[in-house]
């Protein structure tokens, strides 16, 4: 059930950079079709449009350098000429950009590779879902040798097959078929383990993901978890309604307490809002802990469920296990000209403590590695693995 409405613009708490190019640090990127090239005008009202955001509604608007903004013939170039230098966030979409990342739609393969092109992650449901595996090296495309330019240009050509060679952990080189097509995706997996812990993958905070982890917290309450470890490594954030829905089933008897409140500059404080913990319904857990699995790739509104919890839960029943987050304690609200969406910073986020997630990001309780080498949600993965011994030694690392 969603508990808040979806609305046309919602205040984001995302890295869009991550999202889309760096999901896998170390030099990471989706394989996916180019959906990002803007081809519109850009138009002398529009950019006094863009420059008037950064000198008013703009989180840092007292830091912005006046600058010729009509010598920019690009909105993000323009955005990236008057950002300060601490953001490294503000972004621009076209409508049907931002439809797609909110409804979960894309185009192309829907895996993630690493610069040595091991593939990291593979989107549920997307044509790559059943044929690649997280870990398999990718060597060849059609025959020849693979590049970044080779893996792009087999994205874009929707409709037709395209020959993978792969070196699998264990198996050895196999040769896969896969054809890059438009797709819809599920950012959601759930699984009970050990018969008691329940594992959720959470891979972005889309308004329509919201029903898919639903779904999995009625598992949840049904098999009667009594621990749970959700997986942000990938997540770089999303609607702050869907991290606000995330949190009400985490713990209950908080009905009208504060989650969080976004805090705009000095010139906006009547902009201002707050967001509560819902009524309690009937798949809402009442967890004593939670343990997050992190990465640098856990961005914006992953950070803010881990600091919207902590007031409530204490410091050391929010568990964080892998490497230190992204850092980034910030958001923006979209605003409108033209078919042009524009996410600027525009606020922080403070917890009901007023406290924000540092620069320098959340540090974890356990360290472990991402390892390419198991799937997600396999209990023998070393994050995973490491969340798990967490719990069965007695909540101390192992």
């Amino acid at each position: 059930m969603t508990k808040r409405p979806h609305r046309l613009i919602f205040p984001l708490l995302l890295s869009l950079s991550l999202l889309l190019v760096s999901c896998g640090g170390g030099g990471g990127t989706v394989a996916d079709a180019s959906r990002l090239t803007d081809s519109q005008t850009f138009s002398s009202s529009e950019k006094a449009f863009v420059n008037d955001l950064f000198h008013t509604e703009y989180l840092w608007f007292d830091d912005v350098a006046d600058i010729d903004y009509n010598a920019y013939d690009a909105p993000q170039a323009l955005i990236n000429a008057l950002r300060v230098p601490d953001d490294k966030w503000s972004f621009t979409l076209t409508q049907a950009q931002y439809e797609d990342m909110v409804n979960q739609k894309t185009a192309g393969f829907g895996f993630g590779y690493k610069s040595d092109f091991t593939i990291y992650m593979v989107r549920i449901d997307s044509p790559a879902w059943h044929e690649l595996q997280r870990g398999d090296k990718i060597l060849e495309i059609n025959g020849a040798a693979v590049t970044n330019e080779t893996i792009a240009a087999a994205s874009n050509n929707l409709g037709v097959a395209t020959t993978f060679k792969v070196l699998r952990v264990g198996e050895g080189e196999k040769e896969i078929v896969i054809t890059a097509q438009e797709y819809s995706f599920k950012v959601t997996q759930g699984k009970v383990i050990n018969s008691h812990i329940g594992y959720l993958r959470y891979d972005s905070f889309t308004s329509t993901s919201v029903p898919e982890f639903e779904a999995e917290f009625t598992k949840f309450k049904h098999d009667n978890i009594t621990d749970l470890i959700i997986d942000l490594r990938y997540n770089s954030g999303g609607s702050v309604d869907v991290a606000s829905t995330l949190l009400d089933n985490l713990v209950i008897g908080h009905e009208g307490e504060r989650q969080v409140y976004l805090d705009w500059n000095v010139n906006y404080q009547s902009k201002n809002s707050t967001y509560t913990f819902d009524e309690d319904e009937a798949n809402d857990l009442d967890m004593i802990r939670v343990i997050f699995l992190v990465t640098k790739n856990s961005a914006s509104a992953s950070e803010m469920v881990i600091s919207a919890l902590t007031p409530y839960l204490g410091k050391t029943n929010v568990v964080t296990i892998g490497d230190t987050t992204h850092g980034k304690p910030v958001g923006m609200n979209g605003r409108t000209y033209g078919s042009h969406f524009y996410f600027l910073i525009n606020f922080f986020v403070r917890n009901n403590d007023g406290e924000t997630t540092s620069l320098d990001g959340i540090p974890v309780t356990c360290t472990a590695e991402d390892d390419l080498t198991h799937q997600l949600g396999d209990p023998a993965e070393s994050m995973l693995k490491t969340a798990v011994d967490y719990i069965g030694n007695n909540y101390a690392c192992p």
